[in-house]
Formats: structure tokens, sequence, C-alpha cells
């Protein structure tokens, strides 16, 4: 296993966590259609790659990331051209004979099969439904994978307009409930902002009621040594099982992305200095270098700015979190009195809802004080945004 801070990970650089792997294929061998609820950077890309990557016989399953697409129609023409790709459609004879018919334009023909060009005026939901129901049958399923699929539905707000959003939403709840593709098409939603926050706004959460929704919690600690394990093949040197617990109390929030970006900094300050062995203070030192990687954590303020477009809601946000990060923790009054000098008292509770979701903060240990879940973001925070 390599270590990798950057993109989704797949192949054997993928920590196999079995019971969440067992629990997924539960729940898609139970006919459910998933949503995948997860703050960023716990590994849901990289879930989904896996699932890819090791279907069960007669599954085929379709991975597409939506986060750039603003426009419905542009949406389900990405599914369509995708969803030709896959073994669950290549060589149906049905498919082609429905094509020959109803074809819009083709952008090209290639060995992983045919992709349309945009043509505004193309119902391209109407086309996946046709295809998808020429092609059904009791034995195959097809499983369609949606990464960022809460951005897509923001972007279409922006651009369009909530009844839009709405619109949308409902399009794909009328999809999967059409009762000639319920048994052999399901669908797994995720993305880096929570769905239900997002629809919520839209007064829209009926058109998502359907989904059965799958947490990916922090790694236990077990687990987070077990990773550490299969990692420390990419290390120069030896970490100690106190080193090790050290580190781990350091992170607290045990994500593997925290994880990998400790030890690759650990590496760094390894091949930079060449210290005899790894000390405490130098995994203390591998930490301050982790604050000052701003690229790392820039994305965690940039995404308040985009999602919160009246400056009193990324305000408020904002000073939350500035006293979070200076006294650890903020309480439920408190918070209430922020809301107050932002005249936000009627939606105050959905933005702290979403600060959780997204897996800034929690009030896990009382339900009246929040405090950060990870202590390198608080600090990194404190640092780079508070002062």
């Amino acid at each position: 296993m390599r270590i990798q801070t950057g993109n989704p990970v797949s192949g054997d650089d993928f920590y196999k966590r079995q019971h969440l792997i067992a629990r997924i294929w539960d729940l898609i061998e139970s006919g459910n259609h998933v949503l995948i609820a997860a703050p960023r950077r716990v590994g849901k890309t990289s879930l989904m790659y896996y699932l890819k990557d090791n279907p069960k016989k007669n599954f085929s399953f379709l991975f597409l990331d939506t986060e750039s697409i603003n426009n419905e129609n542009e949406f389900f023409r990405r599914v369509v051209n995708k969803v030709l790709q896959t073994d669950f459609i290549k060589g149906s004879q049905k498919v082609f004979s429905f094509l020959e018919k109803h074809k819009p334009t083709i952008k090209k023909v290639g060995p992983d099969g045919v992709e349309f060009g945009v043509r505004e005026d193309h119902d391209y939901l109407d086309m996946l439904s046709r295809i998808l129901k020429a092609t059904a049958c009791a034995e195959k399923k097809l499983v369609i994978m949606l990464d960022e699929f809460p951005e897509t539905l923001e972007n279409i707000i922006d651009d369009e307009g909530e009844n839009e959003g709405r619109h949308f939403l409902q399009s794909n709840r009328e999809l999967r409930h059409d009762r000639e593709l319920c048994n052999n098409v399901q669908f797994i939603y995720t993305g880096s902002i929570g769905l239900e926050n997002v629809v919520s706004k839209l007064n829209a959460i009926q058109t998502i009621n359907d989904l059965t929704r799958l947490k990916i919690p922090p790694l236990q600690t077990e687990e987070a040594n077990e990773m550490i394990y299969m990692l420390k093949t990419n290390l120069p040197f030896e970490l100690s099982k106190s080193l090790i617990g050290y580190m781990l109390e350091k992170i607290e929030w045990l994500i593997p992305f925290y994880i990998q970006l400790a030890l690759q900094e650990l590496k760094f300050l390894y091949r930079d200095e060449k210290p005899k062995s790894i000390t405490k203070s130098i995994i203390d030192r591998a930490f301050d270098r982790m604050l000052e990687q701003r690229n790392h954590f820039e994305n965690w303020h940039t995404r308040l700015r985009k999602a919160l477009k009246a400056s009193n809601d990324y305000n408020f946000v904002k000073e939350l979190l500035n006293i979070a990060s200076e006294k650890d923790t903020i309480t439920s009054n408190e918070i209430f009195n922020l809301a107050v000098k932002y005249k936000l008292e009627d939606i105050y509770k959905d933005l702290v809802g979403s600060l959780i979701y997204d897996g800034y903060i929690n009030n896990e240990e009382d339900n009246h004080v929040y405090r950060y879940n990870s202590p390198i973001l608080r600090m990194w925070w404190r640092k780079n945004v508070a002062n």
C-alpha cells in the first residue's frame, strides 16, 4: 500500500474495511438505493472504486463524477454515455435497434461503445429509461454510482433556480421508482457535502426519502494500526507501537487522509534531516509541517465561501468555527447568541447541521457542546483563518 494524500485510491492502495464492504453489499443485494453519508476525505469515492473493480457475479457498476454538471439534461446525457460503455449494455441487440431509431447526435463510436454529443432538444432522461428497459432481465443488475451528486444539485440551483433543482430531484426519484427498472437498476449517491442539507433547503426531502443511508465512520484504533502497518513498507524508518499510539492520539479523528498525511510528512522530515530514529518531538514537528501545507486544508475554508452565498450565513459559520478553534469548544447557548447577532434564528440549526455533516464539528460527547472533529483542522483554522 502506497502513501497517497491526493486523489481517491484504488487497487492495492485501498484499505479494505471488511465490515463496511459487507454492509454496502448487504444493501445492494437487498435492492436498496444508497446514499453514502460521510464527511470529505473519509474514503467514499475510494469505496465506490472498489465496488466497480470488484463486482460480484451478475452485477455491473458504473461510476460517474458529476461535479461539473449544471443542467438536468446534461446530467442524463452523461449517464447515458456511461451506461452504453458498461457490460450491462454491450452487445445488446435490443439497444442497438433502439439507437438506430432514436439516436441523437453521435459524437464518436469506439471500442468502449457509443458516446453521444450535446443536443439540447433531446430528452436524455427518456432515452436513458428506454435503454435500461431494453436490457432489463432478471439475472443482471446495474448499479449506477454518482459521485458529487449534491454539488450537481447546487450547480443547477445556482444556474437555473430552485424549481429546476426540485425538478431534477423528482426526475431522479421517478427513475428509481420505475417498475420496469427497479429490479435491475440501482443507484448509489454521494458527495463532499450533505445531500440532505441541500434538499432540506428546497423543502423537498420527500424526493430522497427512499434512499437508504450508509454512514462511513472514522477508522477504529485497531483499523488505524493495521493501516499504518500496511503503509510501513514505504517508510525508511521504524515506528514503535508507542510512537504509533502517540501519533494516533494527535490525529484523534482517524480518517485515512490524516493518517497518510502524517506519515508522508514524517517521511519527508526523515529524508531532509536523517535523524537516528523517530521520536515524539520529531512527530510533533511533522505535525507542524502538516499545518504549513495550505493546499491540504484550504478547501475546508473555500467550501464554506462557495456554499454560503449570503454574507450573514458565512460570517456566522466563520465566527462559530473561530471560537471553537480558539476555545476548543463552543456551547449551544453561544451558538444561539451568534445566530441572534447575525439574525439567523430561523435557519442557524440547518447551518450547524451542515457543519456536522461536512466534518467540521460534532457534539457527540455532549449535545450542548460542539468541538472540531479533527484537532489538526482546528489548529490549521486557528492559524490561517481565525487570526
